[in-house]
This record gives C-alpha cells, structure tokens and sequence, in this order.
C-alpha cells in the first residue's frame, strides 16, 4: 500500500462522494452484507467488483487510491489475486470474514475513516490506524536478544484497564487493528477473553506458538479476530540457536493444526546479520507460504535494550538484499510480505510517535515505536489522546520522513541524531532499566553511527 502525505492521505472526500452520508443513516449493515456476498466466490471479476465497493464506501482520498490500486493488482492478475483467493478458498468462513471485514471494512474503509475525520477536527491531527500493545512481559521463553525481560514489570495491567486502553482506540480513534506482543502474549490466560469484547477488531498476535493448546485453536477458531504470528529465526538450527530446542519445530506443528482448522495465521522473522541472506532466501520464504503462511513480516534486528548489542545489525548491503527479496516475494507468491524497513518508500518514511502507529507497553507507557522504550505518559494517568498531543510524540511525526531518503526511515540506527535531540530536548522517561543505553552510551552510539 501507498501512502500519500498525512494531510492529503485522511482527507474527507468531497460532499456526495463516498457515501459517508448515506453509509450514516443506513448504517453499514447493508454494505458489509454486499461485502459478504462478494466473497463467497474467489473468482477475478468478484475480486474486482469487491474493490469498486470498497472505492464507493472509501471516506478519504487515500483509502479511494488503495481500491484502485487492488483493482489494478486483480486485473493484471498479480500475486495479489492469489492471495486473496487463497484467504477466501482454505480459511473457515468466520475466519475468513472476520479478517476481511475487520482488517479492510472496519479497519480502512469504513468505521476508521468517520472517527478520524471526527477525531481530527476535536484535535487537529489524525490518529494512528494501528495501536501495538505488549498484553504481558511474562514469557515462556528467554530468547538472545529480547528485550523482554528488561521491564520490571511486578503485574501486568489488568484486564479492565487493557479494555479502557482499547475501548479509546477504537470508539474515539477508528483503530480496528491491533498487534499484540510481550512477553508471550497467550501466557495470559484472560487475553482470549479480552478479543472476545472486540468482535469489528483484528489482533495480529506475536507468538511462539508453544502455549497454543487445542483448546486455545479452537476459541481462536469461533471468535475468528484472531490470527497468530509465528516467530521465526530461519531453519531449525538458527531458530533453536536464539530461542532454545525445539522451538522450530513446535512453530511448524503449529502451523499445521492451524492451516487444517482454516485460522488466518502468519510469521514474524528476525533478520540479524547472521540470518539475513537464510530467512528471505526463495527455500525460505516458499516453504512458509507453503506451510500456509498468509502474512510474513521481516524485522531487522534493532539494538534495543540495556547493553545492546550493534554488532547483530544487517549491514547496508544486506538491507538492500532484503528489500529486493521481499518485493520479489510479494510479486510472485500468494503471500503478503512486509520489510519493516525496506518498505519505508510504501509508508512515507517512519510510521512512529502515531503517525500510522504507537505502542502501549505492559505498564501502560505510552511509547512513540517499540524499538523506542521512551515515554511521557502512561495510561493509567492519562488517556492515550493525551499522550499523542504531547510534544514529544508530534515532534516524531512532523519529523518524518526528514530530508525525503525513505530508505532510511528509522530515527534509531539510520538517523540516530534525530532520537537523541529528541531525548535531550523532550527528556521522556526510560520505561526499563537501560532503555536509553543506544542514546548514551559512546561505545554503542559509536557503532551505531
């Protein structure tokens, strides 16, 4: 997906266009029922005709150019179609339109675009189409490099205060779309439970798959607004290497039970300079897609932490080998395949302090990135509205994309003096013990620069 700039990208369309009015009075029951229609059958022209509904419901100019833009990827019969099809094909049904109503209707074209208009004209800036939140710092695992077990977290939040911190998101902001990490996410036993209240919401959850019992695959099964992310580090051997034996192969046992009860699922990679040219080799990537991967997102390795470590960094040759072997993936495989990183130019550069995202983590601070352990606020004193008006989080989103170069989006390791006037001028709190180590430290600033 192209973005345009914020100001063009969340425009309201033009007065009689969209539909926003009439969508008001009718409700969107009768469209999201066109919808479901619609995607009974994979068949191209169904696909196409699904996308000039979604133009004719769009409310801003950005979600019209992104419905054109899926035509055109459907009628040139691009990787794309495949996926699609392979969505509407293998997944069960509620699975199926959960992910397709939450993530597009309620997520991009609908709900999310009257709330923002809304939100904007209380606040005078657009709210993020995407909150990530660590439900938990507990975690089953202790995997090289996790910057997990830095917080001193005595007791996660509670499961009402976790709803307040949704409830806003999606009742004020229009957020249907919420990734979840930790810790691991499902070492709470309420968390299913707190899904639960948001049927119109998709939770894209970060996962070691091991605590994925089948009791858990089958209420992920009936609510169907949930879809694991599995972690992986490349083959067996790498995997195990930074998250212990056997960990590889309870990842793909789970893949498994969840590609035979038709449950949307995913994978998130690590990509060190280690494991770089292994997890986005063709093997690789075409084994997940044939595991039944449907989204697979590549992070590259970011010195977050106390004492960190630079040196596991890709170096520049390799990130410009990831970015090509992520479009050659997304062109030619029934896969969605996002580089954090390498897709910079797709977002308008860094998407952080809110301006497509934020993370709240386990104590309720309100962080602009969860590379960036920084915070003027927390959701236990303040509303989530509060902490994105503050001047900390609008200096990171009228900052970006910087001098224009969105190869180098990220204001920690491509433009690290821009974090550190941040942190000198805004002085936000470390939410962990060494959470501003890459800020102050000579020996790791040296090697970041």
């Amino acid at each position: 997906m192209r973005v345009l700039p914020q100001d063009l990208m969340w425009k309201a369309r033009e007065e009689g266009k969209g539909y926003i009015d009439q969508l008001k009075q009718m409700g969107s029951e009768f469209v999201i029922g066109q919808i479901l229609n619609y995607i009974g059958t994979s068949s191209k022209n169904n696909l196409i005709a699904l996308t000039k509904l979604f133009e004719k419901i769009a409310g801003s100019e950005g979600s019209v150019r992104h419905a054109r833009r899926m035509r055109w990827l459907f009628e040139t019969e691009h990787a794309h179609l495949g996926w699609w099809q392979k969505i509407i094909n293998e997944l069960d049904p509620n699975c199926r339109n959960k992910f397709l109503m939450n993530f597009f209707v309620h997520g991009y074209y609908g709900d999310n675009q009257r709330k923002r208009a809304s939100f904007f004209k209380k606040n005078d800036f657009y709210p993020p189409t995407v909150l990530l939140a660590s439900i938990t710092q507990n975690c089953n695992y202790n995997c090289v490099g996790c910057w997990a077990h830095n917080y001193e977290v005595k007791e996660d939040m509670s499961f009402e205060q976790w709803k307040k911190v949704f409830d806003e998101a999606r009742n004020e902001m229009g957020i249907h779309m919420f990734p979840i990490v930790g810790g691991e996410p499902f070492i709470r036993k309420d968390f299913l439970d707190l899904c639960e209240q948001y049927p119109d919401c998709i939770f894209l959850v970060f996962t070691n798959g091991a605590l994925l019992t089948e009791e858990k695959i089958k209420q992920i099964k009936k609510l169907g607004n949930v879809a694991p992310m599995f972690s992986l580090g490349g083959w067996e051997e790498a995997t195990d290497k930074v998250r212990g034996a056997g960990a590889y192969k309870t990842v793909l046992e789970k893949m498994d039970l969840l590609k035979k009860e038709g449950i949307f699922f995913g994978v998130s990679l690590a990509a060190t300079r280690e494991s770089a040219e292994e997890i986005v080799s063709d093997e690789y990537m075409k084994m997940l897609c044939d595991k039944g991967s449907l989204w697979t997102w590549v992070f590259h390795y970011v010195p977050v932490g106390e004492n960190p470590d630079p040196s596991l960094m890709p170096t520049a040759e390799q990130r410009e080998m990831i970015k090509q072997a992520v479009y050659n993936t997304r062109n030619t495989l029934p896969m969605m395949t996002v580089d954090f990183w390498g897709d910079g130019p797709e977002m308008m550069g860094c998407i952080a302090g809110g301006r497509q995202y934020f993370h709240v983590n386990a104590k309720g601070d309100v962080e602009p990135c969860t590379f960036v352990h920084l915070a003027t606020h927390n959701v236990k004193t303040s509303t989530l509205t509060e902490a994105l008006a503050s001047p900390f989080m609008k200096a990171v989103r009228k900052g970006a994309p910087y001098d224009g170069n969105m190869l180098r989006p990220c204001m920690i390791v491509d433009r690290p003096w821009v974090l550190r006037g941040y942190f000198k001028k805004f002085k936000p709190y470390e939410t962990h013990r060494g959470a501003a180590d890459y800020l102050t430290k000579p020996e790791i600033m040296e090697q970041i620069d």
